[in-house]
């Protein structure tokens, strides 16, 4: 039991150096950017065109208190977390099929392939005719940046599961779908995991762009209807709460996908 206590102390001691080092780091870091920015600020010919931090700080305030910065966050992350979900969803379905039956992988894989190295941005103009300049043409966008990224890592992990696997299950006397939910699903839920997190780091991309179909609302609204009056503070305010949230999302993504692995492997 004391061999038990010290070796959860040690282990408590070695995270919180490790939590420490990182606080520290990230602390270096941010004040080393500010410092940075103020100085670019200082030294512009036109100030206008590149505000100081106090001045962007000083607009987020306002944007906050006036509540068009939550509206315009929250309007963002709910259409981000929608064509997430729901591309999410498909990739892992169409991924799954794929790597469990060539006829589907011989049919799909190259459109997969093909898609998945286009931009969201090319279809805007499709999808302005398709659906309109309302939501759904914003949430088929971010579908679209999802689904083939999420089927593609799915499919590979379906393929990579090991034939000895498959073969023990079979003797064990288990079906398709016993096999495919206790066997394939365990083996491949770390890549669907990271085709997830990578696609989630594509929609904080595309919702920008998505945003510029009659914007009215949204973090990509309040980038670009920052030229209009030249307010170029403003633009600063909404790249960095984009950011922030792309960095906060992907960090609780990273963990809750380190504890989701850790089930399964």
């Amino acid at each position: 039991m004391a061999r038990g206590t010290v070796a959860v102390a040690i282990w408590m001691h070695a995270m919180n150096s490790k939590i420490r080092v990182s606080v520290v780091g990230y602390a270096v870091s941010v004040t080393a950017i500010l410092l940075l920015w103020q100085y670019g600020s200082d030294t512009a010919i036109i100030p206008l065109l590149f505000p100081s931090p106090s001045g962007t700080w000083h607009t987020a305030v306002k944007l906050f208190q006036s509540g068009e910065l939550l509206r315009d966050t929250a309007v963002s992350f709910i259409r981000i977390i929608i064509g997430f979900a729901v591309g999410s969803a498909l990739g892992v379905v169409l991924g799954a099929l794929m790597g469990s039956f060539r006829v589907m992988r011989l049919a799909c894989e190259p459109y997969v392939q093909f898609f998945r190295t286009l931009p969201a941005l090319a279809w805007i103009p499709a999808a302005m005719l398709w659906f309109g300049v309302g939501e759904t043409s914003k949430i088929a966008l971010l579908v679209y940046t999802t689904v083939f990224v999420v089927a593609f890592n799915t499919m590979i992990g379906v393929l990579n599961v090991s034939g000895n696997q498959l073969r023990a299950a079979k003797c064990f006397g288990a079906d398709v779908w016993h096999t495919f939910y206790m066997v394939k699903v365990p083996a491949t839920v770390s890549y669907m995991l990271t085709g997830m997190r990578l696609a989630m780091g594509n929609c904080f991309s595309t919702i920008v762009a998505a945003e510029l179909l009659a914007p009215k609302e949204g973090l990509g609204y309040l980038i670009f209807s920052s030229r209009t009056w030249m307010q170029t503070d403003l633009a600063f305010v909404g790249i960095i709460i984009l950011g922030i949230l792309g960095f906060t999302t992907d960090w609780i993504f990273h963990f809750a996908s380190r504890s989701i692995c850790k089930r399964y492997l």
